[in-house]
């Protein structure tokens, strides 16, 4: 493999990681403002909505979680083709 191309998928898994931990990052921080605003609630009164509860979050994390990954792939796609297609298939 050209070091070139090595370089490019290099670049382009080290920006698209970067987006995704800031998107999982932006889900957390919008699951926790559905938390508080009363979007997300969360019954603790017995020991099974307490058991359930963990599910529930976690459930709500994946879908805010999951609304931002249009913006990764398109992140990603617009960076390799700043890159060149034509590099990254390189081999």
């Amino acid at each position: 493999m050209p070091v070139a191309t090595y370089q490019a998928w290099l670049s382009l898994y080290a920006g698209v990681g970067l987006v995704v931990v800031i998107c999982a990052a932006a889900a957390i921080c919008k699951t926790a403002v559905d938390y508080r605003t009363g979007v997300l609630s969360l019954p603790f009164g017995t020991w099974q909505d307490r058991v359930l509860a963990a599910p529930k979050l976690w459930w709500r994390w994946q879908v805010n979680y999951l609304t931002g990954a249009p913006v990764v792939l398109m992140i990603a796609l617009l960076y390799a083709h700043h890159i060149g297609f034509a590099v990254l298939g390189d081999v």
